[in-house]
C-alpha cells in the first residue's frame, strides 16, 4: 500500500468517525492516528470476523502447516518494514 492510498483510507476512518489524527509533537511533518471510542467499540467485532476468516483461510492445514504460515508471514513483514519510512 502506497502513502497516497494509505492516506485516503484513513481519511475515510477519520470521517466516518473510527480514527483522529494528532500532529506528532517531535516531528510536525508527521501525524499519529487514533482510534475514536467508536473505532474501539469496533475491535470485538474485527476480531471475531478475523478469526473467521483464519479459520476458513487455513481450514485443512495441520498445526505445523499453521506454524509455518505464521512464521513465513512474520519474516515476510520483517522484509518490508521500513521500506516506507
Amino acid at each position: 500500500m502506497d502513502k497516497a492510498t494509505a492516506a485516503r483510507a484513513i481519511k475515510k476512518l477519520e470521517n466516518t468517525g473510527y480514527v483522529y489524527r494528532q500532529q506528532d509533537p517531535e516531528d510536525k511533518r508527521a501525524y499519529r492516528v487514533f482510534a475514536t471510542e467508536k473505532g474501539r467499540n469496533m475491535e470485538e467485532k474485527m476480531m471475531e470476523i478475523a478469526l473467521k476468516w483464519d479459520s476458513i483461510v487455513l481450514s485443512g492445514f495441520s498445526k505445523e502447516e499453521k506454524h509455518l504460515h505464521a512464521a513465513f508471514l512474520e519474516r515476510m513483514k520483517q522484509n518490508v518494514s521500513g521500506i516506507f519510512d
